[in-house]
C-alpha cells in the first residue's frame, strides 16, 4: 500500500473518477472534506450515479457498512451489497487490505485511489479503479465515504467457480495498490 506503483493509474483521465473527484472537491468549499448532506444526487451527472457508493464508518471505523451501492457496482461484483458490513463480504487478507485503505483515509483525511485486479462472483476478470473520498460532519472525523468506481473487464471468464469476490484467493495483491490523492 502507498508509494508509487509501476502501473500507476491516471484517475484524471478516467471518465468516472475524474468528474466524481471534481464534484467532491467542489463540495469541500473551505472545508477539508464535505459533509454527507453536501452530496446531492440531483447535482451529480446521471452517468456517474451507477458507479457510486456511499459507505459508513460505524463505531469510529471499527466496522464499515455499505449504505448505498450503484447498479454498475452491483453488476460488476455480481452481488447486492447495500446494508452489508465489509466483514460480511470480505475475509482474511482481503478484509485487512480494505480496512487498511480506510484507516489511511481516516489518518490523511484525503481521498484514496485504490486499484486492483480480481475475479468477480460472476467469474469475470476485472480491473477496478476506486476513488474513495471522505465525508465528515465536523471536518475532523470521517463518518462516511463517497466512492466512485471504474471497471475495466479483462477478458474471458475465469475457470474458477464458486468463489466470492470478497475472498483473498481471487484477489491479485501483487497488482493492487493504493495511494492518497492530494488535491
Amino acid at each position: 500500500m502507498g508509494g508509487r506503483h509501476p502501473m500507476r493509474y491516471d484517475f484524471r483521465s478516467d471518465m468516472i473518477l475524474s468528474p466524481a473527484f471534481d464534484y467532491w472537491q467542489a463540495k469541500c468549499g473551505a472545508r477539508v472534506m464535505p459533509r454527507r448532506r453536501d452530496i446531492d444526487p440531483t447535482e451529480i451527472p446521471l452517468r456517474l450515479l451507477p458507479n457510486l457508493q456511499i459507505t459508513e464508518l460505524v463505531d469510529g471505523g471499527v466496522r464499515i457498512r455499505y449504505r448505498l451501492v450503484g447498479t454498475a457496482i452491483v453488476n460488476a461484483y455480481g452481488a447486492e451489497l447495500t446494508g452489508k458490513y465489509f466483514d460480511q463480504v470480505f475475509s482474511g487478507q482481503r478484509l485487512e487490505h480494505v480496512k487498511a485503505n480506510y484507516r489511511m483515509i481516516c489518518i490523511e483525511k484525503q481521498p484514496l485511489l485504490a486499484c486492483s485486479r480480481y475475479v468477480s462472483a460472476r467469474d469475470v476478470h476485472l480491473f477496478c479503479a476506486r476513488l474513495v473520498m471522505p465525508l465528515s460532519e465536523d471536518d475532523v472525523n470521517i463518518s462516511q465515504c463517497l466512492t466512485a468506481m471504474s471497471f475495466h473487464f479483462l477478458g474471458e471468464a475465469s475457470r474458477r467457480s464458486g468463489e466470492s469476490f470478497g475472498t483473498s484467493s481471487n484477489f491479485d495483491f501483487a497488482n493492487s495498490y493504493s495511494e492518497i490523492v492530494r488535491p
